[in-house]
């Protein structure tokens, strides 16, 4: 049984289809992965609040979330194996993502609610 070549229209037809199609797709994951504010839910794996910095895991791995100098300070109150729910602001380079916020769902930390300037016991 033979089969017709297709007419160039249709290779023309399937082409664009199949561009657009990958363009849509790309368009989306990028959009996806350049959103500058993002939350993770995580117990906290390490603390160095004299550095300003503490691990968390992701989905993805483990991520160093950095805070702000007047932060350092409340760094000192939280204990490995805190569960933390963090806002962050992604950079664009490599350098670690900026806390915005923190809710604390199991800790003995004073300051279960942190909201980028102030804590609270929530």
């Amino acid at each position: 049984m033979k089969t017709a070549p297709l007419s160039p229209a249709n290779s023309l037809l399937g082409l664009l289809f199949a561009v657009i199609l990958f363009s849509l797709s790309w368009n989306l994951g990028f959009a996806e992965a350049t959103n500058p504010i993002q939350e993770f839910n995580s117990p906290i794996v390490k603390l160095e609040p004299e550095k300003g910095f503490f691990l968390i895991t992701t989905e993805a791995g483990i991520l160093w979330i950095q805070v702000q100098d007047p932060v350092k300070e409340h760094l000192k109150t939280l204990e490995v194996g805190d569960v933390i729910n963090v806002i962050v602001e992604v950079r664009p380079d490599s350098a670690p993502p900026i806390l915005k916020s923190w809710k604390l769902d199991r800790s003995g930390s004073p300051c279960k609610i942190f909201d980028g300037k102030a804590c609270s016991k929530g």
